[in-house]
């Protein structure tokens, strides 16, 4: 297929409109995914915790925080934070386990302050799990 000069410089322009749109759905699906990966390990982690701790209550070395980190290894690096009630846990009472982080982007692109808006990122996320102590 042979293009005149005039046609080649509206395939240009053309690419020059559609290309940021198309760049700019990409980094949503992105970020979106890594989001979305993110709560969902940050619920399992929670729930692997509440679920060690509803089991393990009465040991005397309990650490949920380390079981529950180990159990969503996507969120290393990330500085999540575990809290729990395992110390107040006894047969029939629930135990809750909340793990949180605030999660910066991974483009850059919707970070606060980013063409002058504000962003929404970093993005304060929390994963609860809550199980009853004793089984």
């Amino acid at each position: 297929m042979n293009l005149s000069g005039k046609e080649r410089g509206a395939v240009a322009v053309e690419m020059a409109i559609v290309l940021p749109l198309l760049l700019l759905i990409l980094l949503g699906i992105i970020e979106f995914g890594r989001v979305y990966n993110v709560q969902v390990s940050l619920t399992q982690a929670a729930r692997e915790g509440a679920r060690y701790a509803a089991i393990h209550h009465a040991d005397a070395g309990l650490d949920v925080q380390a079981t529950a980190l180990a159990a969503a290894p996507a969120l290393s690096g990330l500085g999540v934070s575990v809290t729990d009630n395992a110390s107040s846990c006894s047969s029939g009472s629930d135990v809750q386990v909340t793990t949180s982080v605030s999660l910066p982007s991974l483009t850059g692109f919707l970070d606060a302050g980013f063409f002058g808006a504000p962003g929404i990122f970093p993005l304060s996320m929390t994963g609860v799990g809550v199980m009853r102590c004793g089984g």
